[in-house]
């Protein structure tokens, strides 16, 4: 009954295993992809659509699903008519970062990232949506065909009363400079682990397991750690405009006469703690 009920598991599951080798293996190795960006840039200039920079690994089984829902014929559609795409092969997250820090992103959380980039000013519009796909295994092509159909022409949201605020604005600068060091250490670390991942056992560092353990918790980690301190931020914003308002709405006033005071609204941006990085 035993070997019955792990052969009937095994022909329930061969099927997704067979049909996820079939998925595309785009990303060709290649390390130096800044010329390839120029290049696609140009040519979303000259075409009027967006760059499209997918940054991911043949090893990655989320960034082969991303490609193979590029293959349906409705997305592919919408990807000619917006985009000019590009694959980015990222390694382990340690190669070419020096094209995601054009872009303003030091380091990558997880593959695959997207970039959706205006050709002109070279801006992330997506920023804050660039790891909606680390997860494209799971996820089902009609979500592919809204998000990239959005994106195809979407800005990024405009702010309302409360982002006004001079105050807001400098607490979110703040915590995209901690983000950017802390980014900073975090491709230091990708670039080390690759190093070392290719040693013989016997020459990586001592503890090299740990090391790998920190990192990947690390890139994990910072992400939410980011989106905890934008949380923070507004909360402490709006309870202080809302305190300031008191009964009536809060309108562009109520932001001036906050900002005016310059108040000390604290943000515990707390580095990684690590002996190595």
């Amino acid at each position: 009954m035993r070997l019955a009920a792990v052969l009937g598991l095994f022909l329930l599951l061969a099927p997704a295993v067979t049909a996820e080798d079939d998925h595309p293996r785009p990303f060709d190795g290649n390390y130096g992809a800044m010329d390839a960006v120029d290049a696609a840039l140009e040519d979303a200039r000259e075409t009027d659509r967006r760059l499209l920079l997918v940054l991911g690994a043949n090893w990655c089984h989320d960034s082969r699903a991303l490609a193979h829902h590029f293959q349906d014929a409705q997305l592919a559609a919408t990807l000619e008519a917006y985009f000019v795409t590009r694959f980015i092969d990222v390694g382990w997250r340690d190669r070419n970062q020096a094209v995601t820090a054009r872009f303003g992103v030091p380091a990558v959380y997880a593959t695959p990232t997207v970039f959706v980039i205006d050709p002109h000013s070279e801006r992330l519009l997506n920023r804050d949506a660039r790891n909606d796909w680390t997860s494209a295994a799971s996820k089902p092509v009609e979500e592919a065909r809204d998000w990239f159909g959005h994106w195809g022409t979407a800005m990024p949201p405009a702010g309302g009363v409360l982002e006004s605020s001079l105050i807001y604005q400098a607490m979110q600068v703040e915590i995209e400079i901690f983000e950017e060091e802390e980014a900073q250490r975090l491709a230091a670390a990708y670039r080390d682990i690759a190093r070392w991942r290719g040693l013989p056992a016997g020459e990586r560092p001592e503890g090299f397991a740990a090391l790998e353990r920190e990192v990947e918790d690390w890139r994990r980690a910072l992400p939410r750690q980011i989106a905890r301190l934008r949380s923070e931020a507004r909360r402490l914003v709006a309870g202080a405009l809302g305190e300031m308002a008191g009964d009536a709405p809060v309108t562009v006033q109520t932001v001036a006469a906050f900002d005016a005071q310059d108040p000390d609204l604290a943000l515990d941006l707390a580095p990684h703690d690590s002996e190595t990085w």
